[in-house]
């Protein structure tokens, strides 16, 4: 019988890892929206404002994508806790 290496604290604290690398994405792109928002007023000014705009969304395309891990991790976290109250 193949034996269970995977522990249910261990896939919680990376839940929570998870979540921080959600939040350090979405303050990525905060600064970078922030650094595009310089008032400038010229052509160039509102192609460096687009550019940056685009750039944030892109910093911030694999959000979605992370957070709809969250419940999967969960749900492998609880499976575990069941795997080891089981005694044989």
């Amino acid at each position: 019988m193949a034996q269970v290496k995977a522990n249910a604290e261990t896939i919680r604290e990376f839940k929570t890892r998870l979540n921080g690398t959600i939040s350090m994405i979405r303050g990525a792109a905060a600064k970078v929206r922030a650094v595009g928002n310089e008032g400038w007023n010229d052509v160039q000014g509102q192609q460096f404002h687009v550019t940056m705009q685009k750039t944030a969304q892109l910093i911030e395309s694999p959000i979605e994508t992370l957070k709809a891990q969250l419940p999967k991790l969960e749900k492998l976290a609880q499976a575990l806790d069941e795997y080891g109250r089981i005694r044989f």
